[in-house]
Order: structure tokens, then C-alpha cells, then sequence
């Protein structure tokens, strides 16, 4: 990114205490600290708390110390073929694991999409001031990147400012977008894969909006219960424009008297099941998955009664409890 002059943070990367006292002091609070490893989207602590952030940079060893970007933060994916990109339309996504942005983080909890909240150029400006640079900056270094790049962003007051890359779809950011996509998928992906993205339309979204609701398991994002059965998936994907989308489950043998192929449906991750509804606009689509999801039941169930029920950018705060 500081080759290519993408907008993001100012960072440290410290490997001792000292390090990590002095780029605590020079950036200041809220403190941003990240694992410098793989960290299943759970190694990043944000907090106003100086012995918190301290404490996570011990545990984890060398850690990335940020700046921290305050405004609300946004998903943006762009499919790539190498040298230029198509957009999909901006979602956003809920971290943490307990209403009102508390607790930790987590690998999402829900999204929705789209953000009628945000400026109407938004992807516009993204693909001008980070996703291009980006792809140019990669082609000069001789390793051009097909693929999606998952553009994490931070909607600042001086701009986009990128939080995170991935090079890949996000759940559950994405399936909010995947929902209203109404051009098809996979001409999109195959004319990016040989290169000639710029012979294909570009994407196309339903009017309406889609909202998506993570059911995760006892103890999840710290650890997770397996074999819980769950019960009332097939209640809930009869719902009218609803459909619940399996993450960490399994079907596991439980024979009883007179049936011995008996079958359940059981919990096997932290974020056990997804449930996306489309609707006509955010609060219908919300109103859908919520009921939906009601009518899903297991042991132990974790689920935020928050999710796209404002945007998180109006929210006060929310920018530091979600990040």
C-alpha cells in the first residue's frame, strides 16, 4: 500500500516491550494492536485501554501497532483479472460478538447490504484510490493478483482509509451482496480468471436490500460446543426469501428404538449457521432473517438482536467497538 500510495493507517511492527510502549505512545489511544499471524479473524484488540493493549501485544509476540481510523467501516469486493476490476456492491458487517459492538472480536456476525448511508461514489472512490493502485503496483512487481480483493475500509473524515486486505470472499460480509447480485456470478469470475474482465458487463444489482444473521455456538469466539443438535433449519428455509447458509455443522448418526439410521443436524464450529433474508429494504430484510432465525433452536446459541438495525456509522462510538 505505501508503494502504491493506497490511503491507510500509519503502523509499527514491534517484536519486544519497548517497541510497543513507543508506538503506543506515538500513536495514542484507541490502540489498534494486531497478531502479526494467522489468527482465524480474532487477533486484533481495539481498545482505550493501554494495559489491554500491552497485554495482547505480549501474548501474541510481534504485533502490527495502528493507527486508529475512526469512522464507520465498510466491505468492498472487487473481482480482478490482473490489471483492472469490477466492484460489488459495499456491505457491512458486525464483529463483535455481543450487542451494541461489546465484547470480542469475532469472524462476523452478520451484515447486510446495501449501505444507503454511504456516499453514492463510494466504490467509485475505492477503485480509484486503492483497488487499481493496487493491482498496478502488483503488476509492476511482476505478480499480477486475480482474484477478489476484500477491501476492508474505514470511512474517515479525510476519505476512505483501508483497515485490511483479503484475497478472497468474506463471510458473512458477502452473502448480503451475493443476495441482490442479479447478473450472473460465475461469467463475472470466469472472464476475470482469463484476463478479460473488460469484456464483460459489469455487475448488476436487485433493487431492495439483504441482511444476513450468524447463529454461533456456546463459548464461540473463544472456543466452540460441538454436537449440539439443532433443530428448526427447515422451518426457517421455508420462510419466503430466506435462506440459511451452513457453516460449522454436521450430520451425525443418533439411532433410536425402531429407527437405527436416525439422523441430526448438529453444531461443529463457532459460527454454526447463517440466516439471509432479501427484502424490500433493510428493515423488511431484517424483519425476515430475525424471524426466520427464531424459529432455529440448540444448546447454547449465540446470536447479536442487533444487526443492521442502524448503521454502525451513526452509531456513537461504534467505530471503536466494532473495528
Amino acid at each position: 500500500m505505501a508503494a502504491a500510495g493506497v490511503p491507510t493507517a500509519r503502523s509499527f511492527t514491534c517484536t519486544t516491550a519497548e517497541e510497543v510502549a513507543a508506538a503506543l505512545d506515538e500513536l495514542g489511544a484507541p490502540y489498534v494492536v494486531k497478531d502479526d499471524a494467522l489468527a482465524a479473524g480474532k487477533g486484533v484488540v481495539v481498545t482505550n485501554d493501554r494495559a489491554e493493549a500491552v497485554d495482547h501485544a505480549a501474548a501474541c509476540g510481534r504485533v502490527v501497532i495502528e493507527e486508529f481510523l475512526d469512522g464507520p467501516e465498510v466491505s468492498l469486493f472487487a473481482v480482478c483479472d490482473g490489471r483492472t476490476a469490477y466492484p460489488l456492491q459495499p456491505a457491512q458487517d458486525f464483529k463483535r460478538i455481543f450487542d451494541g459492538g461489546l465484547g470480542p472480536n469475532t469472524g462476523g456476525m452478520g451484515s447486510y447490504s446495501p449501505l444507503t448511508w454511504a456516499p453514492a461514489d463510494l466504490a467509485d472512490v475505492v477503485m480509484e484510490q486503492v483497488v487499481q493502485p493496487t493491482l498496478d503496483e502488483m503488476v509492476r512487481r511482476g505478480a499480477p493478483f486475480v482474484g477478489c480483493l476484500y477491501v476492508g475500509l474505514a470511512l474517515t473524515d479525510a476519505g476512505p482509509r483501508v483497515i485490511e486486505f483479503n484475497c478472497r470472499f468474506g463471510d458473512p460480509d458477502i452473502q448480503p451482496v451475493l443476495a441482490m447480485l442479479t447478473s450472473p456470478l460465475g461469467t463475472l469470475l470466469h472472464a476475470a480468471a482469463q484476463g478479460r474482465i473488460d469484456e464483460v458487463p459489469a455487475p448488476v444489482f436487485a433493487d431492495g436490500a439483504a441482511v444476513t444473521v450468524v447463529l454461533a455456538s456456546a463459548g464461540y469466539p473463544e472456543s466452540s460446543s460441538k454436537g449440539d443438535v439443532i433443530r428448526g433449519v427447515g422451518n426457517a428455509n421455508g420462510v419466503n426469501d430466506v435462506d440459511v447458509i451452513h457453516a460449522g455443522t454436521a450430520i451425525i448418526a443418533a439411532p433410536e428404538p425402531g429407527d437405527p439410521d436416525h439422523r441430526h443436524l448438529v453444531t461443529a464450529g463457532g459460527r454454526v449457521l447463517a440466516v439471509r433474508a432479501v427484502g424490500y429494504d433493510v428493515a423488511d430484510a431484517r424483519a425476515r432473517a430475525y424471524a426466520a432465525a427464531d424459529l432455529i433452536t440448540f444448546d447454547g446459541l449465540q446470536r447479536r438482536t442487533d444487526i443492521a438495525a442502524e448503521p454502525l456509522g451513526v452509531v456513537e462510538g461504534a467505530s471503536v467497538k466494532d473495528s
